[in-house]
């Protein structure tokens, strides 16, 4: 199949299925910034309405068995945007709706999504908000494997504490983790959060897994999170998420990337 082929009938796929939906679909990004040397090395794709709609509202309009479709218009929506902005560094997509069952399936898309546009596969990491959701140990040993294998890296999202989240953290060994924001509020001020998030450090430098603190709102939580050894930051204090304002058409972008072949039949 040629290139020209390869990207041929993305638009009337990705069109038919966002027919369904009350509302349309944008994206605003929110920057990721390496504190120690101030520079914005990447950002996390938020969706949004076109009308102001919040994502909740948007995910209230999808059908529950469209909604891996959805998240998969999504990460090739959020892609193609990024790419028109030239949007440099790393971009962080969602994975919301991802299992074992579709993961090759959404790391398909992903991929020739990718290659349509000026991101390098490295460049693009793959956020995982539910490690429960990948599967049982043995299948999420398997899961930073196979993203690996596309030139992808792997997020857990969301990240709180407790004994079976650490241990699937342990298994999985991503590149990255995101600490929750109910971590992160406050904890220049508060013993018991700072206890929970030095133990969640300490597993990250044994697993050699970089932090990121999510959801940062003030100078001190900056402050005392940069003494514990977090270097990378995300939130209102360095950025909040940012919307282009001018319309666009869907381009030739979207022709030919394979959001799934059941796609047409769960739209219809």
């Amino acid at each position: 199949m040629t290139g020209t082929q390869h990207i041929h009938d993305i638009n009337t796929r990705l069109e038919d299925y966002l027919a369904v939906l009350d509302v349309g679909i944008r994206f605003a990004f929110q920057p990721l910034v390496d504190e120690t040397t101030g520079r914005t090395v990447g950002h996390e794709a938020l969706v949004r309405g076109c009308t102001g709609e919040s994502p909740a509202q948007i995910i209230a309009s999808v059908r529950p068995e469209n909604l891996f479709y959805f998240d998969q218009a999504c990460r090739l929506g959020a892609i193609r945007e990024a790419s028109r902005l030239g949007l440099e560094g790393d971009l962080h997509i969602n994975c919301t709706e991802v299992d074992p069952d579709n993961l090759e399936a959404a790391l398909k898309s992903t991929a020739q999504a990718v290659y349509a546009s000026r991101f390098e596969a490295d460049q693009i990491v793959l956020e995982f908000n539910s490690l429960d959701r990948l599967g049982n140990p043995r299948q999420l040993a398997s899961v930073r494997a196979r993203v690996n294998a596309y030139g992808f890296r792997v997020a857990a999202d969301n990240f709180g504490t407790g004994e079976a989240g650490l241990k699937r953290l342990a298994v999985l060994r991503p590149e990255f983790v995101k600490l929750d924001r109910e971590l992160i509020s406050g904890i220049d001020g508060s013993l018991r959060r700072q206890a929970m998030v030095l133990g969640v450090l300490a597993s990250c430098r044994a697993l050699g897994v970089e932090p990121i603190a999510a959801g940062v709102e003030s100078e001190a939580e900056v402050t005392w999170l940069r003494q514990a050894g977090v270097e990378r930051f995300q939130g209102y204090f360095f950025g909040r998420p940012a919307m282009i304002e001018e319309e666009e058409e869907a381009s030739d972008f979207f022709r030919g990337l394979d959001l799934s072949p059941e796609l047409s039949a769960c739209a219809a």
